[in-house]
């Protein structure tokens, strides 16, 4: 056994002994203890709602009170669900502590499942159950958390899972694992999977993860890329410490989880400049990832100037704005900071004084995709994606990036000469005023019901060529007939529809269709 490898929480005899005592502790089988009610609960957090649904007196029962709710309960209750591992085989773990007849988990432990495509929550029939080992989070455990403290199955993590691209591949890099959700999803699709992470303990809980799901990863310790310097990967996702802040460090006013130590974005630019070189040919990288917005500059600005020159096709996906005193907030609360004591006003002033002084107008958070192309004309797309998009989200991306190839080595003329099709799925709404003459149409939006979900609003003209777009008859011929239509020229209409047409391809409400 390597002896700098990160070591699970258990030996092998006693993960086989805990995964035996879990084996009844799925998420079927939570569902089917709290029933749709109790479960919409636990989703969304409230565990107030979660107790007044959990009335069964079992084993399944007492797990939950003990890994999901993290309360006390009776040491021989305790010792009947974790059988056959011992109370003290888990307090020696430091799963459970136990003190005058009541056992109480140290840590959280809960099942997870990976969703069906299109149904979310739903777990995958074939697939193994999972079991995610973290730190119970402030809902459970009120007050600032501990400055190493490793996250669970949070908002941010299910976010990147959802997003990201699940083509199967040889190599794939779980950057900042902590505790292993990303690498249990690799594992579905990777022949081989490497997750790092600066945190020594996270580590030690993403062991234990892999240990109780079954799965086998290759764990390092440090700083981004600097355990895997010279290997490439066909796949890597990251959930770094992307928050923006004057460079807070661990134990410091900072979090592991959270904070890079550097200031502003500086790490994520750092990070997205370095996963170019860490890619093999044709691979893919995706981050979570917060940027400033600075005052007197477009966001957009901001991140072509990370991403020029890496070789890469990029899709930014700025999902949130945040304003500065909102998001130091939200970030103070997120570490169970509480408002209305000395250190959490101490905190913010500070926090929010420099962002003030670094003209930042508000930090967008989002998504940003890499497909290393080796392009000397990358196709670099940032825009805002606020909508609810049908997940999983990553299954629309390979797409994206197809028709995002095709245009780019496509001419204007080689367009017009195409066979598209409107894509399945587009709906088309007007909104129509009284007029003197009758109902006239003042807007007219496309929408997609399916997938990214896109809304543009169209003229007349262009929702017309859309309509004769059925694969069938070449774009400069629907040109002609709607040129002949209005009593303009071709050339005319031709510059118009163009750069829409374009749009429209590039947001798949146009696809190209086989030529013939």
């Amino acid at each position: 056994m390597n002896p700098d490898r990160p070591s699970a929480l258990l030996d092998g005899p006693g993960i086989e002994r805990l995964r035996a005592a879990l084996a009844g502790y799925t998420a079927d089988a939570i569902h089917d203890l709290l029933g749709i009610a109790g479960t919409a609960a636990l989703r969304r957090g409230d565990l107030a709602a979660l107790r007044r649904h959990l009335t069964a007196d079992t084993p399944v029962s007492t797990l939950v009170r003990l890994f999901l709710l993290g309360e006390p309960v009776d040491e021989t209750a305790a010792a009947r669900a974790l059988h056959p591992l011992t109370t003290d085989a888990a307090c020696a773990a430091g799963l459970l502590a136990v003190s005058a007849g009541a056992a109480r988990a140290v840590l959280d432990i809960r099942p997870y499942a990976e969703a069906v495509p299109g149904l979310p929550g739903l777990p995958a029939a074939a697939a193994p159950p999972w079991w995610v080992v973290s730190d119970f989070g402030t809902d459970v455990r009120p007050g600032p958390l501990a400055a190493d403290h490793v996250l669970g199955i949070g908002t941010a993590a299910l976010t990147l899972a959802q997003a990201t691209i699940r083509s199967p591949v040889a190599a794939a890099l779980d950057l900042g694992t902590g505790c292993g959700v990303q690498a249990l999803h690799l594992s579905r699709h990777a022949g081989a999977v490497t997750a790092t992470d600066i945190s020594h303990r996270a580590l030690r809980m993403a062991a234990t993860t892999a240990a109780l799901s079954g799965a086998s990863w290759d764990l390092r310790a440090g700083s981004l890329l600097a355990p895997v310097r010279g290997q490439v990967f066909d796949l890597i996702v990251a959930n770094p410490p992307f928050v923006v802040s004057p460079g807070l460090r661990a134990g410091d006013g900072g979090y592991d989880y959270r904070d890079g130590g550097l200031a502003g974005d500086e790490l994520c630019r750092r990070l997205v400049g370095a996963l170019p070189g860490a890619l093999a040919p044709g691979g893919v990288a995706q981050l979570l990832a917060n940027w400033i917005i600075p005052t007197e500059a477009p966001w957009a600005e901001r991140l072509h100037e990370w991403l020029a020159g890496g070789g890469c096709d990029v899709w930014v996906w700025q999902r949130e704005v945040a304003e500065p005193a909102e998001y130091v907030a939200l970030w103070l609360r997120d570490a169970g900071e509480l408002p209305g004591t000395a250190a959490y006003a101490r905190r913010y002033d500070a926090w929010l004084d420099w962002m003030t002084a670094a003209g930042i107008a508000g930090i967008g958070m989002g998504l940003i995709t890499l497909w290393r192309t080796d392009s000397a004309v990358p196709a670099i797309v940032c825009e805002d994606i606020p909508q609810a998009l049908e997940q999983p989200a990553g299954a629309y991306l390979p797409a994206w990036h197809a028709r995002r190839r095709w245009l780019g080595e496509i001419t204007d003329d080689d367009l017009l000469n195409s066979l598209l099709r409107t894509a399945d799925g587009v709906v088309r709404t007007r909104q129509d005023l009284r007029a003197d003459t009758g109902w006239q149409t003042v807007a007219s939006t496309l929408r997609q019901s399916h997938g990214m979900r896109w809304e543009v609003d169209v003229d007349e003209a262009i929702a017309a060529l859309l309509a004769g777009c059925d694969g069938r008859h070449r774009l400069h011929e629907l040109v002609a007939v709607l040129a002949a239509s209005l009593g303009a020229t071709s050339d005319d209409v031709t510059a118009a529809a163009i750069p829409v047409l374009r749009d429209l391809v590039g947001r798949g409400f146009l696809e190209p269709a086989a030529s013939g």
